[in-house]
C-alpha cells in the first residue's frame, strides 16, 4: 500500500466460531445446533478453515481472522497448528464464547464489567495462542454498545469491525470514530450495498453457499465500488463452518460443498487479478490510513 487515494482496498476476513452457533435465551454464550444438547461443535469450522487457509495460499491473499478465542482453543487442542497457518495474517478477537452482549436472544444483557471480564479473557488467550497482539475486534452477532466500546478502549484494541454501513450514502469505506459512543476507536464497517434489482445485500458471503447468490453479484458491486470508493476499505466476510453446513447445522451434500467452494475460489480469482484494487489485511490497511 503506497498511495491510500489511488485504489479500492479489500479485506477478506474470517468469523471463525463454532459450526452454525446460535445465541440462546438464558445464557450468555452460543451453541450448536441442536441447542438443547448443549454442545459446541467445530467439525465443519476445522474443515472450511482449513480449505480457506488452502485458497489464500494458492492465490497469495493476506486477511484478518476474527478468531472466537473457544473455537481457537479447541482447534489447536484437535491439532491444528494454528500459529502457523495463521503465520501470514492478522490475528483478531471475535470475544470469548460468542456472547450475546446486548442480550438481544439471551434476555441476558450484560454489564460492562462481565464484558470486559470476557474480553480480557479472549484477548489473553489469543495472544497466547499466537503471540502477537490483537488489534482489532468483531463483536458477535456484530452487535456492539456503549459499554462494548468503552470496554476494547481499554483494553488497548485499535479498532473495532462490527457496524453494517451503506456503501455509497456519504460513506466511501474510510474509517471513523465511533462517536456515537462517545468514543474516538476508529470503526472498519462492514459495508451494504444494492443489487442490480435494487434489493439490499450485504457483504457476507453465506447467501452464496446457500444458494441465495450468486458470485458474480458480488463481483459486480466490487466493481461499482471501485468507482465510488477511491481509497476507501471494502470488506468480505466468512464463516468457515458455512462452507460445509447450513446455519441451522444441516450437512450440505457433496455436491452443494463443491459448489460452495468453487464459488470462493471464482471470488478470491477474479479478486486477485481485477485492475485498480488491491488486498489487505484490515490492520495494514488501518495503519496505513492513519499516517
Amino acid at each position: 500500500m503506497t498511495n491510500i487515494d489511488e485504489s479500492l482496498y479489500i479485506a477478506i476476513s474470517l468469523d471463525i466460531d463454532p459450526d452454525a452457533n446460535s445465541a440462546v435465551k438464558g445464557r450468555h454464550d452460543a451453541l450448536s445446533p441442536p441447542i438443547e444438547h448443549g454442545e459446541i461443535l467445530i467439525a465443519a469450522c476445522k474443515k472450511g478453515l482449513q480449505k480457506i487457509f488452502g485458497l489464500l495460499e494458492k492465490y497469495d491473499i493476506d486477511a484478518t481472522l476474527f478468531y472466537e478465542a473457544r473455537t481457537a482453543q479447541m482447534l489447536v487442542s484437535g491439532g491444528m497448528d494454528l500459529p502457523k497457518l495463521s503465520e501470514r495474517h492478522e490475528i483478531a478477537c471475535h470475544s470469548l464464547k460468542h456472547e450475546d452482549f446486548l442480550g438481544k436472544v439471551s434476555g441476558l444483557p450484560m454489564d460492562e464489567k462481565s464484558i470486559e471480564k470476557t474480553i480480557s479473557e479472549a484477548k489473553d488467550i489469543l495472544e497466547k495462542i499466537f503471540e502477537r497482539d490483537t488489534k482489532g475486534f468483531r463483536a458477535p452477532y456484530t452487535r456492539i454498545n456503549r459499554s462494548v466500546v468503552k470496554v476494547l478502549e481499554r483494553l488497548g484494541f485499535q479498532y473495532d469491525s462490527s457496524e453494517t454501513v451503506t456503501l455509497g450514502n456519504g460513506w466511501a469505506g474510510n474509517p471513523y470514530p465511533l462517536e456515537a459512543f462517545d468514543s474516538g476507536l476508529l470503526e472498519l464497517a462492514l459495508p451494504s450495498f444494492l443489487d442490480a434489482k435494487g434489493k439490499k445485500m450485504s457483504s457476507y458471503l453465506w447467501a452464496i453457499f446457500e444458494d441465495r447468490r450468486i458470485s458474480s453479484e458480488y463481483i459486480d458491486v466490487v466493481l461499482q465500488a471501485r468507482d465510488v470508493a477511491n481509497g476507501g476499505l471494502f470488506i468480505f466476510s466468512i464463516h468457515p463452518w458455512h462452507l460445509y453446513v447450513d446455519c441451522l447445522g444441516n450437512q450440505f451434500s457433496n455436491t452443494q460443498v463443491g459448489k460452495n467452494l468453487e464459488s470462493l475460489e471464482s471470488i478470491l480469482s477474479q479478486l486477485k487479478h481485477m485492475g485498480g484494487i488491491q488486498i489487505t489485511r484490515q490492520d495494514r490497511y488501518l495503519e496505513n490510513w492513519v499516517k
